[in-house]
């Protein structure tokens, strides 16, 4: 399987984690920090089937930086449900994929890849639908930006910072002790938060939520480990920057996953679906097409 699948296989299970989180933040959250604390917690017994069936693959200081990028997960994905929590899922979803222009500038300085006019082009198209989508009509036929921009602007820095470091320390060690080692920090980076009443209290809500819930949380870190697993193998594969821009197809995944959750389950999710905006974002799928031709 090639970055190009791996990619697209990644952003396809991620946009399915953003709606679940969109689902579950609207309804049982009121900390995003606690539940938070509740994914990462879970998504330990899920990663320690790695070192039970490939050992702990330790190599120094390469894991301890590994560590170190996953306490950036947990401040990207702060960032990230704060956004979510204000914001339309298929909007964020778009904003998400901003984070490219910083992978570009980034893989350039640091490791040396150098792309085709082609691929920046379609990297260039990617990151316009992105912002794209992520307007919304205002009065008087203005635009109005999302609100969830300034959190997702920490996003990006992150995530993109979390790309090339995942780029780099795949030259050390394998793609599945990437995900132990990462998830390994993301935990440590959380646990001093369990210190927190208000957050104990939340987090053991969530597990008295019901059976519904429960799986919910579940099916939440499989498609994330899913995802990210994916991409990591992707960074492994090809380039860093390109793999990020594929990734860019992540809003109109969602904006499919919304458009049929829409159609089976009306109501579910509160989206604008209007004429104006329904053109809009499918502009902006055209843009992704074109833009996904370009640099695959």
């Amino acid at each position: 399987m090639d970055w190009f699948i791996l990619s697209l296989v990644g952003a396809a299970a991620i946009s399915v984690t953003g709606i679940i989180d969109k689902l579950i933040l609207g309804r049982f959250v009121r900390d995003p920090l606690a539940y938070l604390v509740v994914l990462v917690v879970m998504q330990q017994t899920l990663v320690l089937a790695i070192p039970a069936h490939l050992g702990w693959g330790f190599v120094y200081p390469q894991s301890l930086y590994a560590l170190i990028a996953g306490a950036f997960q947990v401040i990207l994905w702060t960032a990230y449900l704060i956004a979510l929590k204000q914001e339309e899922t298929s909007r964020v979803a778009a904003l998400v994929y901003v984070f490219p222009v910083f992978v570009f500038l980034g893989a350039y300085l640091f490791l040396g890849e150098t792309l085709e006019q082609d691929d920046y082009l379609g990297g260039a198209l990617l990151v316009i639908s992105a912002l794209m989508i992520s307007y919304r009509p205002g009065r008087q036929g203005s635009f109005i930006l999302s609100p969830a921009l300034k959190y997702m602007s920490v996003f990006w820095v992150f995530t993109a910072v979390y790309a090339l470091a995942s780029k780099y320390l795949l030259g050390f060690m394998t793609e599945w002790h990437l995900i132990l080692w990462s998830s390994l920090g993301s935990l440590l980076t959380v646990l001093p938060f369990l210190g927190r009443k208000s957050i104990r209290k939340e987090a053991a809500g969530y597990f008295r939520g019901g059976v519904f819930l429960i799986l919910a949380l579940f099916a939440d870190e499989i498609f994330d480990l899913l995802g990210r697993g994916a991409f990591i193998f992707a960074y492994g594969k090809g380039s860093v920057a390109l793999v990020s821009s594929v990734a860019a197809m992540q809003p109109f995944i969602t904006l499919l996953y919304v458009i049929l959750l829409g159609l089976f389950v009306p109501g579910v999710l509160a989206e604008e679906l209007d004429k104006k905006t329904i053109a809009l974002k499918t502009a902006a799928v055209a843009l992704i097409v074109i833009g996904v031709y370009l640099v695959s």
